[in-house]
Formats: C-alpha cells, structure tokens, sequence
C-alpha cells in the first residue's frame, strides 16, 4: 500500500464536511471532477470505499468513517509542523547554545542576554555551565554552537578569539586575622585548600602557580563549582583560591569572606571558542559578536 497523500486528505474531510462534492470543490476553488478524482484516487490507494454519493449529498462508509479519525488527527499535525516551519522564513533567528562556566554565566552574561533577547526576541538562547573540557566536547559534537572558555586551548578543531582576563585572589574566612597582606604560594599551601575539580582550567591554572614554591598540591574538598567553593570558605571550612569575577564588582568582600590579592599574580583568560568548519546562522553570528563586546578594550 502506498504512503498517504495529504492533499487527498484534505479534499476528502472537506467532502465530508462540506457534504458534497460541488460544496468541497468551491471551498477547495478545484473543480468538481478534480475533487472527485483525488478522493477516487485515495480509494484506490487504500483499497476501500470511502464515500457513498445518494443524491447530491456524499456520505461516509464505515472504512470513510474509520479514515475520518485519522484524518482530521494527520492534517492537525501538518498544520502545526508548518506554522513551526514557517518561522524559519518570517524572521526567526533561530536557536543559538552557549557553553562557559558558571562563574561566566552568572557574572558577565546577564547584561550581554537582556540585550540581545530584548534587540532579537525571536532570538532563543540555550545555555549549558560546565567545564571547558565539557565545553569542547559539546562544541566538537555540534550540541553547543559557541563556547566561552579558559585558554589557552589547544585544539586543531576549534578557534579561540581572547576576550578578556580574570585576576585570581584568595579567599578566607572572614575570621581570619592572621593574613597578610598578599598571599603566596607556600603561605597557600599550609591552608586547607578548597579547590576545583582536576579537570577544571581554573584548577590547572591554580596548581601550577602553587608549584612555584609547593611541591604538591592537596585540598581538603573539590567541587566544580565556584560558588560552592565560595559557600564553603564563608562558613569557615577551609581557604581558596577564585577568579576576580566571582567576587562581583570592586572584589567587595561579603560579611563571610576576607578577599586578598596573590603574589605572584595570576589570572585565567577567557576566549570565544567556535568550531572550526561549522556554518554559523544569522543568529549565532549576532551572539558571536554581542559575547565579542567582553573583549578587553
């Protein structure tokens, strides 16, 4: 049995709505016989009899009563399929999916994503916070379309266009008064450490700034997440080190935590990453250049 035609759908259940040929093929502007020919035609494609004519009036047989359920579902969905299709030709912008980390997503996004869904609201954003090893997976499977990540990156399969660069600072209990007046490594190293998970860039960046002047690096806790990092230094379960960003604007210490500056210093830097190859849409082209506007001037 052939597939379903819709078009022979469709003048079908105008027949039967309709209740007549002639009344189906005005409402269809088709002529009587072309009305007549599709509705045959779908007969024959189904191998039953549809439609009984008495008089002028089209009446339903009981395979044309059973097809009829199924019809007014089919040509439901078609509808909807084709008011969903329609958008991709009246403006729409599509879908854009960004990865970064949540520090990212918290503290430099809001500004840049009110912007452009209030300029393009037709524009969806999708967002995912995780680690830039994630990141670049999701980049490399096409399930993100930009990514904001740590670099330096050392992928032949993506570009990496630097934005901007994040100081890092150590953060204590606000009960500490024993501090000085910068941090260094080896001061750092007799702390309980709090830090991020291994495979973390901001981990990375960390230990090898410790290395300068500690042999190895142990923390007490892990977490993939700065501001659970944050949460547990404020109630006094060890020291960390985070990026300036996380601190909010001016690194203004909450009633919690002490904020001091680490000698020497370090920072992460933060780049727009794309997929090298992949066709961007209008719509990440507007993003990718809104998120450029974090670039350092």
């Amino acid at each position: 049995m052939r597939a379903l035609n819709l078009d022979q759908l469709k003048t079908f259940a105008e027949v039967v709505t309709r209740g007549s040929f002639t009344a189906a093929a005005k409402a269809l502007n088709l002529s009587q016989p072309a009305v007549t020919h599709q509705v045959q035609e779908l007969e024959r494609r189904l191998k039953a009899r549809l439609v009984e004519r008495i008089g002028k009036r089209a009446y339903l047989t009981q395979a044309g009563e059973e097809l009829l359920q199924h019809t007014e579902h089919l040509l439901a969905e078609n509808e909807r399929t084709l008011i969903n299709m329609r958008k991709f030709d009246d403006g729409w912008l599509g879908r854009v999916r960004i990865g970064t980390s949540m520090t990212v997503l918290m503290y430099a996004l809001p500004p840049i994503l009110q912007q452009l869904k209030t300029q393009y609201p037709q524009l969806t954003l999708t967002l995912k916070a995780g680690v830039t090893e994630g990141t670049l997976r999701m980049l490399k499977s096409n399930q993100l379309d930009l990514g904001l990540c740590a670099l330096p990156i050392n992928d032949a399969a993506v570009n990496a266009t630097p934005l901007f660069d994040d100081d890092l600072y150590a953060i204590f209990p606000a009960t500490r008064d024993d501090l000085p007046t910068k941090i260094t490594p080896s001061f750092m190293a007799k702390q309980p450490l709090i830090l991020g998970t291994e495979p973390a860039a901001l981990r990375r960046t960390i230990t090898e700034w410790m290395q300068k002047e500690a042999s190895a690096v142990q923390p007490v806790m892990e977490f993939d997440n700065v501001e659970a990092i944050k949460s547990m230094v404020a109630t006094g379960l060890g020291a960390a080190i985070v990026p300036g960003m996380a601190l909010g604007k001016g690194h203004v210490p909450t009633d919690n935590i002490r904020v001091v500056p680490i000698h020497p210093r370090a920072k992460r830097r933060i780049g727009l990453v794309e997929l090298k190859g992949k066709r961007s849409t209008q719509g990440v082209k507007l993003v990718a250049a809104a998120l450029m506007g974090l670039a350092q001037k």
